[in-house]
């Protein structure tokens, strides 16, 4: 190459002007990619921006979302029937919801028919209700958007929903309507205004039962069992329980007035019954139990007598033998407690009654009325007896009938903790200002053992002697007591156990009226509580102990006790409130 000259390509052209042209492609080349991928680029970070925007928004909206839905579980309470429960609820839900996601949160916005809810009945496989709602609650709400506005989307409407399940209730309230909580003060057929320490018991419970109930939803279902010496099913379980006038409960309630026995059994055995009717198996089925004292009715199938025995009793003789007491057979010795020796049999035929024998007036130890036969349930037919059988009163429990059987007219055992029981002893007093229903007093029969009380009237519980030897007698008041206890107890025991409805039993008690003793273990015995809590008769500073009966494979309930009819309501609603944090 000479001096001067310049290096070329082949194709003639200077190697430095190629290399020119070359970079300059290069840049143009990027350029336009850059510009290529900038519109594709700007949008997806755009988008993302936006995006993570929603997925914010989304977040709160569920999280409120849940939020609203479980206020309108809440909720659903409010109302006699299911439109305006659902109303009432929905207005809850929307409120909540405000005020968890508020209007221009992120600048979201939305309109109040923008929240919704829902509510559906759940099903078991053969279509029928299992007890459980399922309330939901779903929103829409319109979110801007930042660069998507770029591509002429101005805003996005995010969505969500939460829901809740609620355990539905299935409820069946058991009222005692005993004489000894007091004929009705207010006119029977209304609610009493209020309560004030001049209450009787019997309008307490009126007016403590009804405003119990409106406690609740129209989607749960009630029904009352109210009881004396028989037990009767007052309001069907249902639905409309809140209902005005004759179809809902609160008419059924204001009609009860107070008089008879205490049959707690049959009052439990029917609420059971009806429990296992409704066949809600996911619901809370739940008994309320309220009671003012010690059961005095014995449900039985029971043994006529056909052998001759001496036991107490009374038996009409014309004219009553020289320096026996008249009302009672030959050869009766002592005036009180009259033991008949060779009681003659009356009944021409064997075989046995059905029905219902009752403590007729005090547990005294050496005296007090027996009455009966009565029916267990309305439904029942009449209790008959063989020919020549007296058929009622102290005199047929003593006469007619052989002995109380181990097995009570439901299949429960008669026996139980309170075999050895007296219940006329240990007579305790409350402290002076301790409120009490009217009529009542201070001191109370706590009760003991007949092994503590070895001199008092007939020693046990049982026929110690004669055909009959070992079985319940029938032929002393205390007895039926104490039988009457152990069968509700047992059948307490049998509803509690049920591993497919899990029925809970909540107790009450107004503590003892007039002259019944009191029971400090009978009811949180059926409740299944797990320590015994002392009562206001009982001496300073007595404290709770555990229940030796407690299973914690049954159902627990609350066992609530008061003196006072003024504080009956506050027990009501102490259950309703317990009820209503559960079923949530």
């Amino acid at each position: 190459m000479t001096p001067g000259s310049r290096a070329s390509n082949n194709s003639g052209t200077p190697k430095g002007a190629m290399g020119m042209r070359s970079r300059k492609r290069g840049k143009g080349f990027a350029i336009v990619m850059t510009t290529l991928m900038l519109t594709v680029l700007i949008p997806m970070a755009g988008l993302a921006v936006d995006a993570g925007v929603m997925y914010v928004i989304h977040g709160r909206l569920v999280a409120s979302l849940d939020s609203a839905a479980l206020a309108a579980a809440r909720s659903v309470v409010l109302g006699n029937d299911i439109p305006t429960a659902q109303a009432n609820a929905t207005a809850s839900a929307r409120r909540f919801f405000k005020a968890n996601f508020p209007s221009g949160y992120m600048a979201a916005t939305y309109n109040d028919t923008d929240v919704t809810t829902s509510f559906a009945l759940q099903t078991d496989g053969g279509g029928n209700f299992n007890g459980v709602l399922l309330i939901g609650a779903s929103a829409n709400v319109t979110a801007p958007t930042y660069f998507m506005r770029l591509f002429k989307k101005n805003s996005i409407v995010v969505s969500a929903s939460g829901s809740v399940t609620r355990r539905n209730l299935v409820l069946m309230l058991i009222l005692d309507k005993s004489g000894s909580l007091g004929a009705r003060a207010t006119p029977v057929g209304t609610i009493p205004a209020t309560i004030t320490g001049a209450s009787n018991s019997c309008d307490a419970m009126v007016y403590g039962a009804a405003t119990f109930i409106q406690q609740f939803s129209p989607y749960d279902t009630a029904g009352m069992v109210d009881f004396d010496v028989s037990a009767y099913l007052g309001y069907a379980p249902s639905s409309n329980f809140k209902a005005a006038g004759a179809s809902g409960m609160t008419t059924k309630i204001a009609a009860l007035n107070c008089n008879g026995n205490t049959n707690t059994t049959a009052a439990l055995e029917l609420a059971y019954d009806r429990i296992k009717a409704v066949d809600q198996k996911l619901a809370m089925n739940v008994i309320v139990l309220f009671t003012d004292g010690v059961p005095n009715g014995v449900n039985g199938v029971f043994p006529i007598r056909m052998q001759v025995d001496s036991r107490i009793g009374t038996a009409s003789t014309t004219p009553a033998p020289a320096n026996v007491p008249a009302g009672n057979y030959n050869n009766c010795t002592t005036k009180n407690n009259v033991v008949c020796q060779n009681m003659p049999v009356k009944c021409a035929a064997g075989g046995t009654v059905t029905g219902v024998i009752a403590q007729g007036a005090s547990f005294s130890t050496t005296s007090g009325a027996r009455s009966g036969m009565y029916k267990a349930y309305t439904s029942d037919p009449n209790p008959t007896f063989p020919a020549g059988c007296v058929t009622s009163g102290t005199t047929m429990t003593s006469q007619s009938l052989a002995y109380i059987p181990n097995t009570d007219r439901f299949g429960n055992s008669t026996h139980g903790p309170m075999d050895g029981q007296l219940m006329a002893v240990n007579n305790q007093c409350a402290p002076a200002g301790t409120p009490v229903p009217p009529g009542n007093g201070l001191c109370k029969d706590l009760g003991g053992l007949w092994s503590s009380y070895p001199a008092v009237s007939v020693g046990s519980n049982f026929y110690t002697a004669g055909p009959y030897a070992g079985f319940f007698r029938t032929d002393h008041t205390n007895t039926i007591g104490v039988v009457g206890m152990n069968s509700a107890i047992n059948s307490a025991n049998k509803i509690k156990s049920d591993p497919t409805y899990k029925p809970m039993i909540h107790t009450i008690y107004v503590l003892g009226n007039g002259s019944d003793p009191v029971n400090k273990t009978f009811l949180p015995i059926i409740s299944n509580v797990e320590k015994i809590p002392p009562i206001v008769y009982e001496p300073v500073g007595t404290l709770p102990y555990t229940n030796p009966y407690f299973n914690s494979n049954h159902q627990i309930g609350l066992y609530l006790q008061g003196t006072s009819p003024t504080q009956l309501a506050g027990l009501f609603a102490q259950i309703a409130s317990s009820l209503l944090r559960i079923n949530e």
